[in-house]
């Protein structure tokens, strides 16, 4: 991929994971803003990164109204680096680019923000700000609890948290929401996915259907429903600042898996003690909330390529002198037998996996 620059530059794109159609939405206006750089110095440009693609996010997701959406960015960038009370504040603010310009209570974000008050309205998971299409704030909505219908799965690849915030996105095209974290991190839902993440002053994509459709490990036949309980409960780890450590031991590895010296005994399922407490041993059968109290545990969650847990809370046996921490070294001790994935406590995701000959390498890396 690559973006052509006044002055005849071009700018090249590499990435290990293809992008899929909503993603390349963000190349053009990329393009754009980066374009709006030309003639400024050099030592302002590097300054302005962030800026090129704050505006590239809020043309890909409003398009002609992206001024409208730039705005609630700001807003909430603002907010996230502001205290209540000396609190810290997390609120959200619901975006309908579609609702027509009308007497607003309030003329727009930046107006709200000038009310103290304003840290208080919408800081629910189920409450939200309403802006309209013309910027102008409305009123104060509840989407309400969100509930499964029968047979839904519950692995929409979204925070299981913030579930009714997004959920209210899924229901027209040109809903938005945005939302404070309580880490304070800024989360951008749209079509009832969760499109982007700002933290650690980036920004970052979350291309979570792609992820789901590369493959984890050679031979692995781990099968689609298994990858979206994974990701899934890996997302609500990761906003959750609990860190995590999954393995997945494919087709073809279990036998040298439950052979090897890398787990202990005790720590392996059905006769751990833990197993009993769960109802279940498939972990896509568990809740969102019961997984990620299970990976919450200090070790690792390990599976096989149908979703059978085979150890939870296990203490992993490194390599001695491996390097990057202890998480890092368990996770590419497990990823010898098929896949595994690092969930860092300021939240990135890593995963490892095994090449065509064996050998472990970084797969893929998210949010």
């Amino acid at each position: 991929m690559w973006i052509s620059v006044p002055g005849g530059l071009e700018v090249t794109l590499t990435r290990s994971l293809p992008l899929s159609t909503w993603e390349a939405g963000i190349l053009r206006p990329y393009g754009n803003a980066l374009r709006d750089l030309h003639g400024i110095p050099d030592a302002v440009a590097r300054n302005a990164a962030d800026e090129v693609v704050l505006r590239a996010i809020a043309v890909q997701l409003g398009d002609m109204q992206a001024a409208i959406v730039e705005a609630a960015i700001r807003f909430l960038l603002r907010a996230a680096v502001s205290t209540y009370e000396g609190q810290p504040i997390h609120l959200n603010v619901l975006v309908d680019l579609a609702l027509p310009p009308a007497p607003g209570v309030i003329a727009d974000l930046a107006e709200l923000q000038r009310h103290d008050w304003y840290a208080l309205l919408g800081s629910g998971l189920e409450t939200g700000v309403l802006v309209n299409g013309a910027g102008e704030v409305v009123r104060l909505v509840d989407v309400g609890s969100f509930e499964l219908q029968a047979g839904e799965s519950p692995d929409r690849l979204l925070s299981h948290a913030f579930r009714p915030i997004g959920e209210w996105t899924r229901q027209s095209g040109t809903r938005l929401a945005l939302s404070i974290t309580r880490g304070r991190e800024l989360l951008v839902h749209q079509g009832g996915e969760l499109r982007y993440v700002y933290r650690s002053g980036r920004w970052r994509g979350l291309p979570l259907d792609v992820a789901v459709r590369k493959g984890w490990s050679a031979g692995a036949g781990i099968g689609r429903p298994v990858k979206r309980a994974v990701l899934a409960s890996l997302i609500d780890g990761s906003l959750g600042h609990h860190g995590a450590c999954l393995g997945i031991v494919v087709r073809g590895q279990k036998t040298g898996f439950m052979g090897s010296a890398v787990l202990q005994q005790s720590d392996l399922w059905p006769d751990n003690v833990r197993a009993g407490l769960f109802g279940s041993d498939r972990f896509q059968l568990l809740s969102r909330r019961q997984r990620l109290e299970l990976l919450s545990m200090d070790g690792a969650t390990v599976l096989d390529h149908t979703g059978r847990i085979l150890a939870a809370g296990a203490i992993v046996a490194v390599p001695g002198g491996s390097s990057g921490g202890g998480r890092l070294a368990a996770t590419r001790a497990l990823a010898a037998f098929g896949a595994a994935f690092k969930v860092s406590q300021d939240g990135p995701i890593a995963l490892f996996g095994r090449d065509s000959e064996g050998n472990v390498e970084l797969k893929m890396a998210l949010a």
